[in-house]
């Protein structure tokens, strides 16, 4: 876009399964701490082999105004908290006015609408109220929250899957690029429920090998990986351009130079090669780059054994055996909705620190994994841009290119 506007983050918001804010998300990153534990509930399921997962600690929530609090499901109020940080950490105590919204899930509360369910089919119609509708609404997190904090600009959803993080920054880009707002809050959220785990059990995409010790479950790129581990939370930045950011003397964290996206329309469950090859391809297109000015691809590998084959091949096909490459979901786990948004706070903080997170749990890489160079180590040294994926069950793909503040 000829002329178009430079876009700039300058705020984020972070719940995630190391606790409530960025500087707990950024100790557990960076600090190497696991955060997955047994379930319950998936014990008590002895026909699902996965038995772990990764949940935000208990929180105190009282703080949300009850008039907001009644409506909103677990994930609204990550969003809630996350959002308020962001806003914070952008420099406002309030959304400034004309703020777009863009934030999605990939499903809603499975929980309340579980209940309501029961609640129907039980004909117990009386126990069901107005705030359980609002719970279970596709955009819920979001018009509860936009309510909350009276974000008055355009309110946005979009759900990608495992997609929807990373998916809603670039739309936001987008959209102060084109100028329809000026400044944008944007991400993803997530709310766990063993029956995600049991769904992407059946897929056979789950880790099951090593429910003895939660914390190497997740394995990217691992030969004796089996797939992926369940989380939840919530990532929201705060993108403006960079005259907004200059004209209020604003910290900026990190430019975003490019963003693409496209479809796989041959299989739902795995992208192939090409399909990641030409978005990441497109994304460094828009960004105006080339593949040699990349320092990191940091990749979607969720652990599973044809998706991270896939993403490596066509990292390989892009950027050749000597790109840097690492993967945060044995860290996390696989935040799903969420994971785009809270992986691109931790890129913005490798830019920062110029030092590059290890793919926890990588020993051994699987030889149709190891045309890369894997980072397995923390290892500091010069990051100037970043290429982030994020790829959906659904064949929704997205990539997005990182510049540190020049």
């Amino acid at each position: 876009m000829t002329n178009s506007p430079q876009i700039v983050i300058t705020g984020a918001g972070a719940v995630s399964p190391y606790g409530s804010g960025v500087a707990a998300l950024l100790d557990g990153l960076f600090s190497g701490k696991g955060c997955m534990h047994s379930v319950p509930e998936l014990e008590a399921l002895p026909m699902v082999k996965t038995k772990v997962a990764a949940t935000v600690p208990e929180m105190d929530y009282s703080f949300i105004p009850r008039r907001d609090r009644r409506s909103m499901s677990l994930m609204a109020k990550y969003a809630y908290c996350a959002a308020q940080e962001a806003l914070r950490s952008a420099g406002y105590e309030t959304a400034p006015q004309g703020l777009g919204f863009f934030m999605g899930s990939t499903l809603n509360s499975i929980s309340v609408w579980l209940e309501v369910s029961k609640n129907c089919l039980e004909r117990h119609l009386e126990l069901v109220k107005t705030s359980d509708f609002l719970q279970i609404m596709n955009h819920s997190p979001l018009a509860t929250v936009s309510q909350a904090l009276k974000i008055n600009g355009p309110c946005v959803g979009a759900a990608d899957a495992c997609a929807t993080g990373l998916m809603n920054i670039g739309l936001a880009y987008l959209a102060i690029k084109t100028g329809l707002v000026r400044q944008a809050l944007c991400g993803g959220t997530e709310e766990y429920h063993p029956m995600f785990s049991a769904c992407f059990d059946i897929m056979q995409a789950t880790s099951h090998n090593f429910n003895e010790s939660p914390n190497e479950a997740c394995r990217p790129f691992d030969k004796d990986r089996t797939g992926l581990v369940c989380a939840e939370g919530c990532g929201l930045l705060f993108l403006e351009t960079k005259e907004s950011a200059q004209q209020r003397g604003a910290k900026i964290l990190a430019e975003i130079i490019g963003f693409a996206s496209n479809t796989e329309t041959e299989n739902m469950a795995y992208p192939s090669a090409q399909t990641l090859r030409e978005c990441m391809q497109a994304a460094l297109k828009n960004a105006c780059i080339e593949a040699s000015q990349v320092d990191l691809l940091n990749a979607h590998a969720t652990g599973t054994i044809v998706g991270d084959i896939a993403e490596t091949q066509a990292a390989n096909a892009v950027f050749g055996p000597a790109v840097q490459m690492n993967s945060l979901k044995g860290h996390l786990g696989h935040t799903m909705g969420a994971s785009g948004s809270l992986e691109t706070i931790a890129c913005v903080e490798m830019l920062k620190r110029q030092e590059i997170l290890p793919t926890k749990n990588l020993h051994t890489p699987d030889e149709r994994c190891a045309a890369v160079n894997h980072i397995t180590q923390p290892e500091k040294c010069s990051v100037n841009i970043i290429l982030k994926n994020s790829f959906a069950i659904g064949g929704n793909n997205c990539s997005i290119v990182l510049r540190r503040p020049q």
